[in-house]
């Protein structure tokens, strides 16, 4: 029979208590312990080697003190459920850092009982999700908006306005519908070269910002296009509006040094939550007089 030569043994007591605190050492998870009053009695170096902390700094202390008060909020009603006997998963909050920086957590807790099976506090562990919610949000950002003029797209634009339907409806407003293009986009590419033409979409990008308010809704639809959705009190808002914009047209071109200038054909249509339309019909008819205005303006 042949000998078995692994030299691996058991480890023991004092082995097992080494190799934990190392490994509670080492790790870059935040490990905590709190009493019942949610006060910090034991800290691990990650507190200290990744945040600039001080464990003096921090125990004693309720983690909440490192906190703005919405997270605070949150992150107590989850130590209290922690408290009577709940495991907390997966709570997301964030904290400062010593330097002020926010970091963005994903905290784990459980409660921790005496030998009589009283609380007497509560046992947990944290991970950076910093870096990651970052790339999310920046990634959200990318794919709700349209990369050369900074004006949400087209599908971002139907979600919002579908929200702002809602909005419409309860507090029986109407809203308004603008389509607009650039007119002569293709003659401008094709004599003055691309780089002129994307000029030109920023500039009428930076024309419709001039003249809408941050709540309204604004968005780049392809190509040559635009369309804006505004909440408005009655019709005759829509004159003032488009009296504002054409204005504002008007002074983008005469500050232009260059001989080329913007020129932008409008349609626009209402949705009345009296009798209410779908939003794609509202858009269909708005897109439809735009054309027609554009086709009005080429005789």
């Amino acid at each position: 029979m042949k000998k078995n030569n692994n030299n691996s043994r058991k480890e023991g007591p004092q082995d097992l208590n080494a190799l934990y605190r190392d490994i509670v050492d080492s790790t870059n998870t935040l490990i905590w312990r709190t009493d019942v009053e949610g006060r910090f009695t034991f800290l691990n170096p990650s507190w200290e080697k990744n945040y600039g902390y001080k464990v003096e700094d921090i125990l004693g202390r309720p983690f909440s003190d490192f906190q703005v008060q919405e997270a605070a909020e949150h992150y107590i009603n989850a130590f209290r459920n922690c408290l009577i006997g709940e495991a907390i998963i997966g709570h997301e909050t964030t904290f400062f850092s010593k330097s002020g920086d926010e970091v963005d957590l994903v905290i784990n807790m459980i409660p921790l009982y005496d030998s009589d099976g009283a609380v007497t506090g509560t046992q947990g562990t944290a991970f950076d999700i910093t870096e990651s919610k970052r790339a999310d949000e920046l990634l959200q950002y990318i794919s709700a908006k349209d990369e050369l003029t900074g004006l949400y797209n087209l599908h971002t634009f139907m979600s919002m306005t579908e929200q702002q339907i809602k909005t419409a409806n309860r507090e029986k407003k109407q809203m308004l519908i603008i389509y607009t293009g650039v007119d002569g986009m293709q003659v401008i590419n094709d004599d003055h070269g691309r780089e002129a033409g994307d000029k030109i979409l920023v500039d009428a990008a930076n024309v419709l910002r001039k003249t809408f308010r941050e709540a309204d809704i604004l968005a780049r639809t392809g190509g040559d296009e635009f369309v804006i959705s505004t909440l408005i009190a009655s019709k005759d808002h829509d004159k003032l509006i488009m009296t504002r914009l054409k204005e504002n047209l008007d002074h983008y071109n005469a500050d232009k040094s260059d001989p080329l200038k913007l020129s932008l054909s409008f349609g626009s249509s209402f949705y009345n939550p009296d009798k209410p339309l779908s939003i794609e019909e509202v858009l269909s008819r708005a897109d439809e007089k735009m054309h027609e205005n554009k086709k009005n303006r080429k005789r």
